[in-house]
C-alpha cells in the first residue's frame, strides 16, 4: 500500500480546507461541529469524530469518508452534498471534475441537487423558455 508524501497531502487538501474554512464561518468548535454532523438519510449521528476533524484540518493522514460520513459532513457544514463529495474526491482520490468554462453551470448543478423534483422541472422550464426566446430573435 502506497502512502501519500507530505507534499502530496499538502497539495491535495480540498476537503481539509473546506471543512476548516466552513467550520470557522459557522463558529463551531471541533466537538460542536462533530455533533452537528448527522447523516440525514438515516438520522445517525456520531459518524464524524472531533479527533478525525482535527486530523483532517491539520492535513494529517485520515481515513477517507464514506457516503454516510459525507452526508453527515454536508449537514454539519450546511453545504450541498455534491460540494463535499467533490472536495473529498479531489483530496482522497485525485479526481477533479471538468465543468463548462463558466462557474455558473457548476452552480446550477449544485443548487439543483438540493431542489425537489418539481422545483427542478420549473427551473428546466425557465431555462428552456429563455433558450427559445434567445434563439427566436
Amino acid at each position: 500500500m502506497t502512502t501519500m508524501t507530505e507534499a502530496e497531502r499538502e497539495s491535495r487538501a480540498q476537503l481539509s480546507d473546506l471543512v476548516h474554512r466552513r467550520r470557522k464561518e459557522l463558529r463551531l468548535s471541533l466537538r460542536g461541529f462533530a455533533a452537528a454532523c448527522v447523516d440525514p438519510a438515516t438520522g445517525t449521528g456520531g459518524l464524524i469524530g472531533h479527533n478525525w476533524v482535527d486530523r483532517l484540518e491539520k492535513h494529517m493522514a485520515t481515513t477517507p469518508p464514506q457516503l454516510p460520513e459525507l452526508r453527515a459532513l454536508a449537514t454539519g457544514l450546511n453545504l450541498a452534498l455534491p460540494v463535499v463529495q467533490e472536495a473529498a474526491a479531489a483530496q482522497f482520490m485525485g479526481i477533479t471534475p471538468t465543468y463548462a468554462t463558466s462557474g455558473e453551470a457548476r452552480a446550477l448543478v449544485t443548487y439543483a441537487e438540493g431542489m425537489t423534483e418539481d422545483e427542478r422541472r420549473q427551473l428546466l422550464a425557465i431555462v428552456e423558455a429563455y433558450d427559445r426566446s434567445r434563439t427566436s430573435r
